[in-house]
């Protein structure tokens, strides 16, 4: 019900203020994260229904890939997730240019995800059209989005996103390093890693009233567990700059989070869901973070931690793709359809655990 309330809500209340999600209340936010929701081709052949036509975006199912984490989402009271796909647009398509049926975008949005970033490398994948589908699934919808915006004007105008969370008006920034080099087409404007650009963003969140900002930039090295210099860079400016808490992704593989109060810095989410096999790829981690207003009035993050999550592709645990959290299946591998899904998960779960130091 609190779902369905704030997308009504979103409809009625998007002005240059920002969005109103929820009516006043406690003023503990609790609000999560999760990396990259990808499309690739094996991930649209498993959610084809039998018989039904792959043209038709009904014919798909993906009610599996948010079942075992939609307890985390309800329990949260805002959920934002990097939607790496234009939307719409058949036929449906994987690597490298990624297409996928609107019945992704809306299963993630009926499983609890509140704001879907679309600032990455991928959004420009079906040029025009692919940006057109998007813009129109998203808004029709009534999902807020944010990182691609249909011209400069409206970028200027609702960008940065700021949603006023049980009373706590949250600022997200969302930009990205490149788009594979396909030039944005013409109106649209696609937020970019651009200091000076982000810097005026930041500027116009104070001036517009947000209370905490969080920034969410599509960077680093692919594969890389650990951050490069520049991502290392980019952190301390942001930080100078205002910013509360920098949640990134793009390596596809989870990078190092650290809550250093009352700053929140998580180099790298990960995959989500996707269908990449390459080492780590397949752990992707759910990022949690408490806002609390203070007796002075002063909004402050006062904690922040992360759950990994493990990727199982089709006919491993379950018939279709889904995502589960790791600890929560320590022990279980009796239930895996193939053992040795589970037997990687426990291997690569321990080599990051080494990594981090867990």
């Amino acid at each position: 019900m609190r779902k369905t309330v704030l997308k009504l809500l979103f409809l009625l209340t998007w002005s240059l203020c920002g969005l109103t999600a929820m009516a006043a209340g406690p003023d503990t936010v609790r609000i999560v994260f999760i990396g990259d929701v990808m499309s690739h081709s094996p991930q649209v052949t498993a959610a084809l229904k039998p018989g039904h036509d792959r043209s038709d975006p009904r014919s798909f199912d993906y009610s599996s890939y948010f079942s075992h984490v939609r307890d985390r989402f309800d329990a949260a009271d805002f959920t934002v997730a990097n939607m790496e796909f234009p939307c719409g647009i058949a036929p449906y398509t994987g690597y490298p240019q990624f297409s996928a049926p609107r019945s992704l975008a809306e299963e993630a949005a009926r499983s609890g995800i509140d704001l879907f970033l679309t600032a990455n490398n991928h959004i420009c994948d079906k040029g025009a059209r692919g940006m057109d589908s998007t813009y129109v699934i998203y808004s029709r919808m009534g999902i807020p989005f944010t990182g691609f915006y249909r011209s400069e004007g409206e970028e200027y105008e609702t960008n940065p996103m700021i949603i006023a969370i049980k009373g706590i008006r949250v600022a997200f920034i969302n930009f990205t390093y490149g788009t594979n080099g396909i030039p944005v087409p013409k109106p649209y404007h696609v937020g970019m890693l651009d200091s000076v650009h982000v810097k005026e963003v930041i500027s116009r969140a104070r001036e517009r009233g947000a209370e905490l900002l969080v920034a969410m930039p599509h960077w680093g090295d692919e594969y890389h567990l650990m951050p490069n210099e520049e991502q290392r860079r980019w952190v301390k400016m942001l930080f100078r700059c205002g910013v509360d808490a920098v949640i990134g992704g793009h390596p596809h593989v989870v990078q190092p989070a650290s809550f250093d109060p009352p700053k929140v810095t998580v180099y790298s989410l990960g995959n989500y869901i996707s269908n990449q096999d390459k080492p780590n790829t397949r752990i992707g981690m759910l990022y949690e973070m408490t806002v609390v207003r203070g007796e002075d009035g002063k909004v402050e993050i006062a904690d922040g931690f992360p759950t990994y999550l493990w990727c199982s592709r089709r006919g491993m645990l379950e018939k279709n793709y889904t995502v589960i959290p790791i600890l929560d299946w320590i022990g279980r591998r009796d239930e895996w359809i193939d053992k040795s899904d589970y037997d990687t998960m426990v291997r690569e779960w321990e080599g990051i655990k080494k990594k981090f130091g867990l």
